[in-house]
């Protein structure tokens, strides 16, 4: 097994490469994420409960509007909470196939991509004082890819959050297999 930085795991065999990246781990910020989990979790199941019992209509309205959002914003917190709980990325390279898969805690779909249609494998260069750039590299979202590919018109993003050093190295990696 070799390793590029901490969180890049590369295992040959006569099958090809497989890659494991492992999602951005921080102690500290994992107990803050929990943290918002738990009193988001707890503030909606409260405006819930008051929304049962209120009878003015327009007010029943206003909180039904609130929770349409609180619900998708659970849904995101949960989604970055389990990535950074159980989050890997999965890369195999075999049989003329570029395999990626997202999976937390064991789900997942693989996405396959012939090689022969792969082009343009690149680092994706960080936009300097970029609004979106620092959100997507934010703790927070599952977001800031820092490889990708063009395959048949679309771009395909892949190495969450990686240092630019560990992006290179596995950039160069990964070209010299699928040449």
């Amino acid at each position: 097994m070799e390793y590029i930085g901490n969180r890049i795991s590369i295992k040959r065999n006569e099958n090809g490469l497989s890659i494991v990246i492992i999602s951005l781990k921080e102690k500290v910020k994992n107990v803050l994420l929990t943290i918002y989990l738990v009193v988001w979790s707890l503030s909606g199941i409260i405006v819930f409960s008051q929304f049962l019992v209120i009878p003015d209509r327009n007010t029943k309205l206003a909180i039904f509007v609130w929770l349409a959002f609180w619900a998708y914003f659970e849904f995101k917190i949960f989604r970055a909470y389990m990535w950074r709980k159980f989050g890997v990325e999965k890369i195999k390279l075999r049989n003329n196939q570029f395999q990626y898969k997202r999976d937390r805690a064991g789900k997942g779909k693989v996405t396959s991509y012939d090689f022969d249609y792969i082009k343009d494998i690149r680092y994706i260069e960080p936009k300097e004082n970029s609004f979106f750039e620092n959100i997507n590299n934010s703790y927070w979202v599952i977001a800031g890819e820092k490889l990708a590919f063009d395959y048949n018109g679309k771009v395909i993003k892949f190495g969450i959050q990686l240092e630019e050093k560990d992006a290179q190295a596995l950039l160069k990696l990964v070209k010299k297999e699928i040449k």
